[in-house]
């Protein structure tokens, strides 16, 4: 997809109709099993927000319904522009897409785009890994599994001390005879074992590997091996003696406003006695976010406008000793430049019913018109509601056509399908500069023609 390409209603549902409208997944490829799937971060990504794309393909005959996505974001928080189809959850890093009931079915041998936004704070690009789909049988595919989608998973891995973890992992889902696993270690394959678990040894302390394992099955199941695992993430801890202290302090935290909606800190880099593997941030006593340990500054977003607020920092080490938090830096946030409390919504929503013909059906229209919220930065995605309920979502500066990002108006049509008579309530809100969504417009009552 180029720069100067669209994403015209990332997960588009119509209340009332019970259709979806999404963009047709390119270069999905294919799996044995017919179902795939496919993940990138959009072109024009910002190190303040960013679009992802699950993009999901089955050549099966017959739809999918119970499917479920997952990948890997290498950083911030993930949202979905579309909750009303699907339901999303993030845990860590790890993130999971299921369709609300029946409201997000993949048809036979079709194609449907999940986009999801992506808030880093400030900490760079995202990147999307380990991307994958199951079926409702449980079984999983993507372009980064094996020759067969099932894949072992996970079962209580732990680090046993300085140079050792115990790895435990559950045999792969399916019913075909395993015959032994092997086992990788940041990609190279130093184990096979029949058992499912086993110790990897002769590690070096307070260091963090990636494992993952596949299985193998019997010549007379079809002796191919199956996808890998998730990377199962261990960090040895230090060795005796070698952590004997917490971390220094982080020095002179300070805190800047950087618009209504958050504030930038900045300290200077804690030192230990091994090493700083990261950063806790704490506001107003509880801990919002994380960073890295080359990390010195962090933006933390979604605050209200003209509000005070306390922050803190303190530095963890590779055994996870944290140390004493910093002096609290006390910040408050500018004044919302459109005077409504900060919430920043768009004004002067006005709407009119159109129709257009559709061979013999007659599809109407809503054509929404309002005035775009100054001194939040650049906003490029409204969410529309029909009837209270998230129904469509308008996207610009990407995509082709091109349309430009709107600055002072903007206007855009909803199809509402074949309803004459039909009385509906909308109103939209943007997402602002800053990544968080602002407060919705007056809420209009308008009925297509009859």
């Amino acid at each position: 997809m180029s720069r100067k390409r669209i994403a015209l209603a990332c997960a588009a549902a119509v209340v009332g109709i019970g259709s979806v409208v999404v963009p047709v997944a390119a270069n999905a490829g294919e799996e044995d099993n017919g179902l795939n799937a496919a993940c990138r971060v959009a072109d024009q990504a910002t190190v303040w927000w960013a679009t992802g794309e699950v993009s999901l393909a089955t050549k099966g005959d017959r739809p999918v319904r119970d499917w479920t996505a997952e990948f890997d974001v290498s950083q911030g928080q993930v949202t979905l522009d579309n909750p009303w189809a699907y339901e999303l959850r993030q845990t860590g890093r790890h993130v999971t897409v299921k369709p609300v009931a029946d409201r997000a079915d993949l048809a036979g041998s079709g194609n449907r785009v999940v986009k999801v936004g992506i808030n880093p704070a400030g900490k760079g690009i995202p990147k999307i890994t380990g991307c994958k789909v199951n079926g409702p049988s449980g079984s999983g595919s993507g372009s980064d599994t094996g020759t067969n989608a099932a894949v072992p998973a996970d079962g209580g891995s732990f680090v046993k001390d300085d140079t050792a973890v115990h790895l435990m992992w559950k045999p792969p889902a399916g019913g075909a005879e395993i015959v032994r696993y092997e086992v990788f270690q940041d990609g190279k394959q130093i184990k096979t074992v029949k058992d499912t678990m086993t110790d990897i040894e002769r590690l070096a302390p307070a260091t963090r590997y990636a494992f993952t394992v596949r299985a193998v099955r019997a010549v007379r199941a079809d002796g191919r091996t199956t996808g890998f695992s998730k990377d199962i993430v261990l960090t040895t801890h230090a060795a005796p003696g070698q952590d004997r202290a917490k971390p220094v302090i982080p020095a002179d935290l300070e805190a800047a406003p950087s618009g209504p909606y958050q504030v930038a800190l900045r300290w200077r880099a804690a030192t230990d006695d091994v090493a700083v593997t990261g950063y806790r941030i704490y506001r107003n006593g509880a801990k919002v976010q994380e960073a890295d340990a080359k990390a010195t500054s962090a933006t933390v977003s979604g605050l209200t406008a003209s509000t005070a607020y306390r922050f803190k920092v303190t530095a963890v080490d590779s055994s996870g000793k944290e140390s004493d938090p910093t002096r609290e830096a006390q910040v408050t946030t500018t004044a919302a430049p459109d005077g409504n409390g900060g919430t920043a919504a768009p004004g002067d929503l006005a709407a009119t019913t159109a129709t257009k013909q559709d061979g013999a059906v007659t599809q109407h229209y809503l054509n929404l018109t309002w005035s775009v919220p100054q001194g939040v930065g650049q906003i490029t995605t409204y969410q529309v509601y029909l009837n209270g309920k998230p129904a469509q979502t308008f996207m610009w500066g990407t995509g082709d056509p091109v349309l430009p990002v709107p600055t002072t108006r903007g206007s855009r049509e909803v199809l509402v399908g074949a309803h004459p008579g039909t009385t509906y309530t909308v109103k939209i809100r943007a997402r602002l500069g800053d990544g968080t969504w602002g407060a919705f417009s007056r809420e209009l009552t308008v009925k297509t023609a009859g």
